[in-house]
């Protein structure tokens, strides 16, 4: 089920007169915050490569998830790195605003508390100010699902161009709209918004950034694989995933008979392997299937893990994503409906294999799967098998 957002109609105002807004339908109350957040008269016609080349100051709206921001985290540098002399402000979900500190800056960083954006609010009126005082001449929103109010936010702040990259803007709120090419996963999605500086003189490179490991988070990673009887460069990091699906538990079983027959591969269970931005219940204790399992709570340990061992497996969309950032070989095994974390197409290292439909039979070697994308990939250069 999808997660109520606060601030969304229809919870627009919290308390009396604003309430008022809540019953208006939801034709009005665009009317009402397109009349409230600028002027009612057509946008002036803009030359987009010409003020892209010329922008100084822009104002990110950052998608919803530690998940998400992770895939968008390589488009954000990319346009970071690629214009040192442009000042970003970035809006981020409240509880993320230390993680995308710590990597570009506090000044960089306003975050959104769902739970008090209503019209008239302290926290909404102060939003508005800092977004309005920032003068951005471009707003990129890499929201899926943009709020009522958050739209009112990103056109108040007065900036002539609105770039959205999810979805049809209502009227008014966003002046250019991307549409990524089918299917559309995030990283598709997000990247798109680097595609606008192609119209100018200097392109923005989508750059494949990576999370580094601290020497710390190495040396204790190293203590954690070493007290479970483990070489770190034979053991592979299996990560497990929220739900046992039976995908999971034919993949743990295809571990285990490796292991037994290779008598050298050594497989390593991480729980809970991104820490509070991603947590996981226990894996029930049919499916250990003997294989030595570590519970950790820090997303810098997960990294030194990363660092340390020969390859990563699992059908956890985000947490092989954060894998696949740190500069390991990862094998993901997905099924159709998580293409949106397929990141194969910008890290050679990333072996995809999807999981055949239903009823349309079985390949060989790999019970209920097929990889889809290894046959495109040798084609273009990409990739590489495991030797």
């Amino acid at each position: 089920m999808a997660r109520q957002i606060p601030g969304r109609f229809q919870g627009i105002g919290k308390r009396w007169p604003y309430k008022a807004l809540n019953f208006l339908p939801p034709t009005q109350l665009w009317k009402y915050l397109g009349w409230k957040s600028g002027p009612a008269l057509p946008a002036a016609p803009f030359q987009l490569g010409k003020s892209l080349t010329g922008c100084k100051r822009i104002l990110v709206a950052l998608p919803d998830g530690f998940q998400e921001n992770l895939v968008a985290f390589s488009v954000v540098q990319s346009l970071v790195q690629e214009r040192p002399d442009t000042e970003f402000l970035f809006l981020i979900e409240h509880h993320l605003t230390g993680f995308l500190a710590a990597l570009l800056g506090s000044d960089r960083v306003a975050g959104i508390r769902w739970d008090e954006l209503y019209w008239g609010e302290a926290h909404f009126q102060e939003l508005q100010r800092i977004a309005s005082a920032f003068h951005p001449e471009i707003a990129l929103n890499f929201r899926a699902e943009t709020p009522p109010l958050l739209h009112f936010v990103l056109r108040a702040s007065g900036a002539p161009i609105r770039v959205q990259v999810a979805g049809d803007p209502p009227v008014a709120f966003a002046n250019v709209a991307l549409r990524p090419a089918d299917p559309p996963n995030h990283l598709r999605r997000f990247a798109q918004a680097t595609r606008l500086w192609d119209v100018s003189e200097r392109p923005v490179p989508v750059k494949w950034t990576r999370l580094a490991a601290g020497p710390e988070n190495l040396k204790e990673a190293h203590a954690c694989i070493s007290s479970k009887g483990l070489r770190p460069e034979a053991t592979r990091l299996f990560l497990w995933q929220e739900e046992t699906s039976s995908a999971q538990r034919e993949l743990f079983r295809k571990v285990a008979a490796e292991r037994a027959v290779q008598g050298e591969a050594q497989s390593l269970l991480v729980v809970n392997g991104a820490g509070p931005f991603f947590p996981t219940p226990p894996p029930p204790q049919d499916v250990i299937l003997g294989i030595p399992s570590l519970e950790i709570d820090s997303t810098g340990l997960l990294l030194g893990l990363f660092a340390r061992t020969r390859r990563s497996i699992g059908t956890n969309g985000p947490l092989l994503h954060l894998a696949s950032l740190a500069d390991t070989d990862v094998e993901a095994h997905f099924s159709a409906a998580d293409a949106v974390w397929d990141v194969s197409a910008t890290n050679a290292r990333m072996k995809v294999i999807y999981e055949e439909a239903a009823g349309s039979g079985r390949s060989e070697g790999s019970p209920g799967t097929v990889n889809k994308d290894i046959a495109g990939r040798r084609a273009s250069g990409v990739g590489r098998e495991e030797k």
